[in-house]
């Protein structure tokens, strides 16, 4: 716990607005690469008490996205999401080059260029699955999708988006 004296002599723990280490440190090379996202930031308390970072950014209109970028450093992991995405990036999970929370920043960098964009597998309403289009590849196989009948793809800018009706 961390205390000071604020206004009137009023005790006030400060420990709610402090993160945990994994947190404070993604935090600080993070926003060394997009300080603007700094006054987006949000303290959350994780069921262990602990604080992590989250944050919020809105896609530009032309993304037509069902929500913008997220990123949570909760329980000694990143994860990030984007429209119907989202993905964890802890120690083992990279490209080999970067691993972890250095793969999480590679990849931010990657959507924002655009070089990453996202793939839904859908049945009418119903999502089936995610996942993403790295060097013009899709990372998941249509045989593990299944069936379905219209796939959604979605860029930060828009400039790659899609929506395909298929049936497999």
């Amino acid at each position: 716990m961390v205390l000071s004296i604020g206004e009137g002599g009023m005790v006030i723990d400060e420990s709610e607005n402090i993160l945990d280490d994994f947190s404070q440190a993604f935090a600080d090379r993070l926003f060394s690469l997009f300080p603007e996202w700094r006054m987006l930031q949000k303290i959350e308390r994780a069921s262990d008490g602990s604080n992590y970072l989250s944050l919020e950014i809105a896609a530009p209109a032309e993304a037509n996205a069902v929500c913008g970028l997220t990123v949570t450093t909760e329980n000694n992991e990143v994860t990030i999401g984007f429209d119907y995405y989202h993905g964890h990036f802890f120690d083992q999970v990279g490209n080999g080059t970067y691993l972890g929370a250095d793969y999480a920043l590679y990849f931010l960098s990657q959507i924002l260029n655009e070089e990453i964009f996202f793939t839904s597998w859908w049945i009418g309403d119903q999502l089936l699955a995610f996942s993403t289009i790295e060097n013009g590849k899709v990372l998941m196989d249509d045989a593990l999708v299944g069936e379905y009948g219209r796939v959604r793809i979605r860029s930060w800018n828009g400039s790659r988006n899609s929506d395909i009706n298929a049936t497999v």
